[in-house]
């Protein structure tokens, strides 16, 4: 139990320095889905609420690719990035970004 207290906190202690190491040209808004739904949701190291779908501010401005990070103390935390032209790519498409929790064993 210790050590998975300890990756956590590793984790969170070293994923917003991660997330801001990729930091363009634009802010654009679009669905993020997150499950599961009570998973914390943070974008460049930045809290930006709880699971579900939500519309999220993906601001290039000052970077090129952004973090995104999913928590939950249930399931394995999650840390993907994306690009500005992957978010235009899944707009022209009409695809939410989804990122899916994996249950820990």
């Amino acid at each position: 139990m210790a050590s998975k207290n300890l990756v956590r906190a590793r984790f969170a202690l070293l994923a917003p320095v991660l997330c801001l190491a990729g930091c363009g040209s634009s802010t654009l808004m679009h669905t993020l889905a997150v499950n599961p739904p009570d998973a914390s949701v943070y974008v460049n190291g930045v809290r930006v609420g709880q699971g579900s779908s939500r519309p999220v501010e993906f601001d290039f401005s000052d970077c090129s690719r952004i973090c995104i990070q999913a928590t939950h103390p249930d399931y394995k935390p999650e840390m993907e990035w994306v690009t500005e032209k992957e978010i235009r790519h899944m707009m022209s498409q009409g695809k939410d970004k989804t990122i899916v929790l994996q249950t820990r064993q």
